[in-house]
């Protein structure tokens, strides 16, 4: 009896681990999802050609020494420029800003005038400012957007970034653009009024 019982716990504990294991290999494995590509972000990130807007609203235009203003084109006919500096007060808590904080946006704009589409998923915008050259902290608030997708030959996009720069930094902004390895980084430096 003794036995019988010994082995009947043997065999329990057997099924038992059989199964766990089952379970375990079972959740482990199978076939993988192939993986979608991201959808572009949602928000209002390009606007068109010509226009100077950014999806805060109740910001409003800074003057700029010429520096911030100029137009740089690289070899291949792609121009980069700075269409439009705004500021805009903090209204809310979101990513990256403080209630009550002033905030300054870029809307930088790619024309692309080579023979061949343009990549814009690579771009990276940054900012500093002061005579230290501080790096300004990068914002979301209005639901901006980085660049992404392609450009037609012939055909421009703009897209907004948002920095924090503090009013005693407006003597000396930079801010660098960065469209891919292949094109030199670009910097507009200046003064903001």
């Amino acid at each position: 009896m003794a036995r019988r019982m010994a082995r009947s716990g043997l065999l329990t504990r057997t099924l038992v681990t059989g199964c766990v294991l089952t379970l375990a290999v079972g959740g482990c494995s199978g076939t993988k999802k192939a993986a979608t590509p991201p959808s572009p972000p949602t928000g209002v990130s390009t606007i068109a050609a010509g226009q100077n807007t950014t999806t805060v609203p109740e910001a409003k235009g800074v003057r700029t020494s010429a520096g911030l203003r100029k137009k740089v084109e690289y070899k291949d006919k792609v121009t980069v420029s700075i269409a439009a500096i705004k500021s805009a007060k903090v209204k809310d808590i979101g990513p990256g800003t403080i209630k009550g904080e002033v905030i300054t946006i870029f809307t930088v704009h790619f024309a692309n005038a080579s023979g061949q589409p343009l990549n814009l998923n690579q771009v990276k915008v940054s900012a500093v400012y002061g005579p230290h050259k501080d790096s300004a902290t990068r914002t979301y608030y209005g639901n901006l957007n980085d660049f992404y997708g392609t450009v037609a030959t012939g055909q421009a996009r703009s897209a907004s970034y948002a920095f924090t720069v503090p009013a005693a930094g407006y003597k000396a902004v930079t801010l660098s653009v960065q469209l891919d390895s292949k094109h030199p980084v670009t910097t507009f430096a200046g003064s903001l009024h």
